[in-house]
C-alpha cells in the first residue's frame, strides 16, 4: 500500500487551530461545570464585559451562538440577575443586553477557573512562544 499523502500545510494549521480551540473549551468546561457553571454563560458575560451593552444579535455573532440559543441563555442569566436586557432606544425591535453588577462579580469569581484552564492548555509553550502565537493570531484576525 502506498504511503498516504501528507496534508497540505493550510489544512494542518486549520485542524490544529480547531483542536486547540476544542481543548481550551473542554478544559474550561471541565473546571466550570464542576461548580455548576457553563462555558457559554462565561463567554456571554465576558463578551458583555469586553464590549459593553450589546444588541443580542451582535452578541450571538461575537460568541458564535445561534440567536435563539443566545436568547435562551440570556433568559437564564437575566433570571440569575447577571445581565439586564432592554429595548434599544434607536430601534425598538432590538434587545440590548448589559452586564449587571452581580454579573461582574460572577465573572470575577469564574475568571481564575478560566485562566487556569487556559494556562493548562498553554503550558507547553514558553513565554516568548506565547507572545509569538498571540501576535500571529492577531495578525490573522486583522488581515
Amino acid at each position: 500500500m502506498p504511503p498516504r499523502p501528507r496534508p497540505a500545510l493550510a489544512e494542518e494549521i486549520a485542524r490544529a487551530i480547531v483542536r486547540v480551540r476544542k481543548r481550551l473549551l473542554s478544559e474550561t468546561d471541565r473546571r466550570l461545570s464542576a461548580r455548576g457553571e457553563s462555558v457559554l454563560a462565561f463567554q456571554a458575560l465576558s463578551a458583555l464585559r469586553r464590549c459593553g451593552p450589546c444588541a443580542q444579535n451582535q452578541l450571538a455573532r461575537d460568541i458564535g451562538l445561534h440567536p435563539a440559543g443566545l436568547s435562551r441563555l440570556l433568559d437564564g442569566l437575566e433570571q440569575e440577575g447577571l445581565v439586564r436586557r432592554a429595548r434599544d432606544r434607536s430601534d425598538r425591535r432590538k434587545l440590548v443586553a448589559a452586564l449587571s453588577a452581580r454579573g461582574r462579580a460572577a465573572l470575577a469569581e469564574r475568571q481564575p477557573l478560566v485562566d487556569a484552564a487556559v494556562e493548562h492548555v498553554l503550558s507547553p509553550l514558553a513565554g516568548s512562544e506565547r507572545r509569538a502565537l498571540r501576535d500571529l493570531l492577531w495578525r490573522m484576525l486583522e488581515g
